[in-house]
């Protein structure tokens, strides 16, 4: 049950991914092999379109914060007295969640922001070399498309 359980959670992920690639939900549907009324319903549970509006500044909003935060925490330990500056118990594991935080939000969306620079690059090509343009958005589908798979079937 929980393996089914954590597909359904990489499917319901992986659809959230293509969504912010600017795929239709039909799409998605059809690329997941999941129904559209199921992926309709997750969009309007979690609220996908407010999602993609300020995905990309807000991510990287919290991470800055998230790093001012972590050095703001090293500072103060590192300021205490001599005899105690290495972190307690309890500050270590404050720290290792920050530490955490961080990773897991700089991994997240990974392949909604390489679809989004390989298209501006392909937009910026366009005009430059036409036919180059078109092979490199051949081959940014086909790169993104494998992120997604392997992304969907990491954890089977």
């Amino acid at each position: 049950m929980e393996k089914k359980k954590r597909n359904y959670n990489q499917l319901r992920e992986v659809a959230f991914t293509l969504f912010m690639q600017d795929s239709k939900q039909k799409e998605i549907s059809k690329k997941l092999g999941v129904s559209e009324i199921t992926i309709s319903r997750w969009a309007k549970d979690d609220n996908w379109d407010r999602l993609k509006k300020g995905m990309l500044t807000s991510k990287h909003k919290r991470i800055s914060e998230l790093y001012d935060e972590l050095a703001e925490f090293n500072k103060m330990i590192k300021d205490r007295e001599i005899g105690s500056r290495f972190p307690n118990s309890k500050e270590a594991d404050v720290r290792r969640k920050l530490i955490r935080d961080i990773a897991d939000l700089e991994k997240k969306y990974n392949i909604g922001q390489t679809s989004v620079i390989a298209r501006d690059f392909v937009l910026f090509t366009k005009d430059i070399d036409f036919a180059f343009s078109q092979k490199a958005n051949e081959y940014f589908e086909l790169f993104i498309n494998h992120l997604i798979e392997k992304q969907k079937w990491q954890e089977q």
